[in-house]
């Protein structure tokens, strides 16, 4: 059983991601989602903190996953058994361990436009999935399109490391997928993709990829989120790529940068496949 893991926090984006996994489900081959909801029975920020009962709050939960599974049902066809869980405790501390539990082959959430604080928890959580999630996590804009095929993909890499990409998992997305695929090199320095080392992990990636007949490309980081959307929006992607590592490289980047400003302002699904430490 191939199943997706779901983050739902009852709002129209969350939902948005839902749909959208309804409609890449039979691309992946995918039987079951698990519509999953964190929530918490304290709440700070007033002057008496208030402790909510955990029974009653679990309860509301479930009522509020059961509407959405009924919502979805539908979307989902047939054949996707439908799951529901709610677990108290922050999301951070709790999805990654039952994402690897479950065996889920990816984990889907949302992301609407948002402002201040309420954008800069947003992002933190999603920094914090994507440095811990041990599976790929597929974000989705409130504004992606529902049920457009995904025909062109951008993967988006700093070709460090090259070798130590989770190819597998890369290579089941696309080829489900059969897009067209545009790498795009993220440098460093101006210079950097004359160096023979730059060459050298070009020759490693087009191998592990040459069955899709790849073309590449070349951005420059001193506005990396920017050139990447520009990359993709002058190619029409479907969908964007990347592998953010755990540790240097693009973890900074990518906790500045994704949850605040790429996954706000992309307009097509992104998909970050787990680094190595």
């Amino acid at each position: 059983m191939k199943s997706l893991l779901i983050l739902t926090d009852f709002s129209e984006a969350a939902f948005r991601a839902a749909e959208y996994a309804c409609g890449i489900a039979p691309l992946l081959q995918v039987d079951r989602f698990i519509l999953y909801h964190a929530y918490q029975t304290y709440v700070g920020g007033t002057e008496i903190p208030i402790i909510e009962d955990s029974h009653e709050v679990y309860l509301a939960s479930m009522e509020s996953l059961g509407l959405q599974h009924d919502r979805l049902s539908t979307l989902a066809g047939p054949g996707v058994k439908i799951e529901m869980m709610a677990r108290e405790g922050l999301l951070t501390d709790t999805i990654a361990a039952y994402a690897e539990q479950e065996n889920i082959a990816a984990i889907v959430m949302g992301v609407s436009g948002k402002s201040g604080l309420e954008a800069l928890l947003l992002g933190s959580v999603t920094a914090e999935i994507l440095k811990t999630s041990t599976v790929p996590v597929l974000v989705v804009p409130g504004d992606a399109l529902v049920g457009r095929p995904v025909k062109t993909v951008v993967f988006a890499t700093d070709l460090k490391d090259v070798n130590h990409l989770s190819a597998a998992r890369l290579d089941d997305f696309l080829g489900a997928f059969k897009a067209q695929l545009y790498i795009v090199n993220v440098g460093g320095e101006t210079d950097e993709k004359y160096r023979p080392e730059t060459f050298e992990a070009i020759t490693d990636l087009h191998r592990l990829l040459e069955k899709y007949n790849p073309t590449f490309g070349y951005i420059s980081r001193d506005d990396v989120v920017d050139g990447i959307l520009s990359y993709a929006k002058e190619r029409q992607a479907s969908m964007i790529i990347s592998v953010p590592k755990k540790h240097g490289g693009f973890s900074a980047l990518f906790h500045k940068s994704i949850s605040k400003k790429l996954a706000y302002n992309s307009n097509v699904p992104l998909l970050f496949l787990p680094g190595l430490e």
